[in-house]
């Protein structure tokens, strides 16, 4: 299963759409320790930030799984792989990092 499929999970909307889905967690950051007047930087996978377009139904307004985000710029998402960081985002509307 793709990381995108565990992001957009189908969500039951028998009581009508969600209006878009929760942002998780905050921006992992990298880790510096020094020794002996060096400095190191610890390599971690989980925090590496991955970045892509929202799979979106036929009418752009829902992703695939069901939750309604309203017609605007393409809808993107940034995450690490253990998802303990996602962030829904309109491209133009983030800084880039």
């Amino acid at each position: 299963m793709k990381t995108i499929d565990k992001i957009i999970t189908k969500l039951g909307t028998s009581r009508g759409a969600p209006m878009g889905r929760p942002n998780i967690g905050g921006r992992p950051i990298t880790v510096v320790s020094g020794r002996h007047n060096r400095i190191y930087k610890k390599n971690n996978k989980h925090m590496r930030i991955y970045d892509c377009a929202v799979p979106m139904s036929g009418d752009v307004a829902y992703d695939k799984g069901g939750a309604y985000w309203g017609i605007g710029k393409q809808l993107r998402v940034k995450y690490n792989k253990d998802l303990s960081f996602v962030k829904f985002y309109r491209l133009g509307d983030e800084p880039p990092n």
